[in-house]
């Protein structure tokens, strides 16, 4: 069956051959465009006042050199994933990525250890382990070679490397420590070490609590629990904030992603209450344990007005499901084979919780079952992207996300939004999926009526044919382009308007 999508297209199964053909004795559909040069385009749609909220990359790991979903060494297809990533979304949001990490700018990446490294002998290599085919940093922990590809590509855009801060909530005591076998000790035994040497940054311990090293900050008028948290200065201090999760379900939120991981912001110490004293008790429940388990969702609400996430990168690769950590209950490794980026936390947790079989737009999110110390008193929370999005600080609804990348169609009940807003600037979409075989869809905005031309070359520069040159009415524009009959490589489409020009690669493979 169709999609929506698919069914705005005509003839979407038809050939170049069939199309050319059909245009001497068809003056229906796409012929009434008189900007459209339709040599080898067999679908066309446009939506006069159609835009999306946010935009959210994702990209399916499962065809990469990493295909037997091992995490491989940062050169090879955990890097090659993370930067076509982060460079589809830049060009989906008109450099806005690449601006985030100019030179001069300092930068934090939020990365998740939860539990500690206790923890690690449930898994892989440890000889009895209870997961043995999973290591903890493919469970539980952002792996250090998604962090290291992160961490590169900032660099690559023009941040220095001693502005450049992995900072973290660490259980380990001891893990800076000499002799330390704990991440970022000096007989690390994870890799992380390795990508702290690599990438010559800092490492920021964020449950230091010396008085030097701490300060205030507000969460605004419009919070739900705290008006303000005590964090380290380094996450004031820092232009841009990243946060790297793994992709898992909660158990008291429903979902651990970007905004979640903010929990592990403030110092443990300070947030801790009488008869909870193995987490931050206080962002729990507003006394005891006695409390509401859905005091929680409204407290990442709050951190998430402290300190903002400027980018979410969700490694969703091998994650887990069932819960946070190996502690809880109905905890299982998980592979899912994605990688998730966006510029709004709202939104690429939203696209998370849909792989994860969540709802995103509900009220409520469903908990994935009770902790293996004590039990929750509730199977369901408050949906803190709900929460999110009524206060305004982005959207939990698919419709209004724009999904780009070789992994949408991973993603189940995205549509496009009838009331969605004009465009505000000129935007060429990466072609997806890509590479194709043999046919691509093109997507590109304009904010107003202008003259375009869209063309494709090959790799040499040589020009295959123009697709749209005159003048063509604003808003969303979606057309099929073929490219059979052609030779299999590497294919440019570059789009030029006043004052705009930007050019997609588009690969195709036989």
């Amino acid at each position: 069956m169709k999609n929506k999508d698919e069914e705005n297209f005509y003839n979407i199964n038809s050939s170049r051959r069939d199309f050319i053909k059909k245009v001497s004795t068809t003056a229906a559909g796409i012929l009434v465009a008189p900007y459209l040069k339709p040599s080898g385009v067999f679908g066309y749609d446009h939506k006069q006042a159609s835009s999306f909220l946010a935009t959210v990359a994702i990209t399916d790991t499962t065809n990469t050199p990493a295909d037997i979903y091992t995490y491989d060494d940062a050169n090879g297809g955990t890097k090659q994933k993370v930067n076509y990533l982060l460079d589809l979304l830049d060009q989906n949001q008109s450099g806005k990525v690449s601006a985030l990490f100019s030179k001069g700018k300092k930068v934090a990446i939020k990365i998740n250890l939860t539990g500690g490294s206790g923890n690690a002998a449930s898994f892989k290599p440890n000889k009895n382990a209870q997961y043995p085919d999973f290591t903890i940093s493919e469970t539980m922990w952002t792996h250090p070679a998604v962090l290291q590809a992160v961490g590169q590509f900032i660099i690559n855009a023009g941040v220095n490397p001693t502005d450049l801060y992995i900072v973290e909530s660490f259980w380990d005591t001891t893990w800076q420590n000499s002799g330390s076998t704990a991440p970022f000790g000096s007989n690390d035994s994870f890799g992380y070490s390795d990508v702290r040497k690599a990438l010559g940054c800092n490492v920021v311990d964020l449950n230091d609590t010396t008085a030097a090293n701490i300060m205030e900050i507000s969460t605004g008028s419009n919070y739900f629990h705290f008006s303000k948290f005590t964090m380290n200065k380094i996450l004031q201090e820092v232009d841009v904030y990243v946060s790297i999760p793994k992709l898992k379900h909660h158990s008291t939120a429903g979902l651990t992603c970007s905004i979640k991981n903010q929990v592990g912001a403030v110092p443990k110490s300070l947030y801790t209450i009488p008869n909870d004293d193995g987490d931050r008790g206080a962002l729990h429940h507003a006394k005891s344990t006695d409390s509401t388990w859905n005091y929680l969702p409204e407290s990442v609400c709050d951190l998430a007005a402290a300190r903002p996430v400027n980018l979410a990168v969700i490694d969703g690769i091998k994650c887990s499901t069932g819960g946070e950590g190996n502690w809880c209950t109905n905890f299982a490794p998980a592979v899912k084979h994605v990688l998730i980026a966006g510029l709004n936390p709202v939104a690429t947790d939203s696209i998370a919780a849909n792989i994860m079989g969540l709802n995103s737009e509900g009220i409520f999110l469903p908990l994935p079952g009770p902790l293996g110390v004590g039990t929750t008193t509730s199977s369901i929370a408050d949906n803190y992207l709900y929460l999110l999005n009524q206060k305004g600080a982005g959207t939990n609804q698919l419709n209004q996300i724009q999904l780009v990348g070789d992994g949408t169609k991973m993603v189940t009940s995205v549509r496009q939004s009838p009331t969605g807003i004009q465009p505000s600037e000129f935007k060429l979409s990466s072609n997806f999926p890509n590479p194709f075989n043999p046919s691509t869809k093109i997507v590109f905005y304009l904010p107003r009526t202008e003259f375009v031309t869209l063309t494709i070359y090959d790799i040499t520069g040589r020009e295959i044919e123009t697709i749209i040159k005159g003048k063509v009415p604003a808003g969303e524009h979606r057309l099929q382009w073929s490219a059979e009959g052609l030779a299999s490589g590497v294919y440019l489409c570059r789009m030029e308007a006043q004052g705009f020009s930007e050019t997609i690669k588009m690969v195709y493979q036989k």
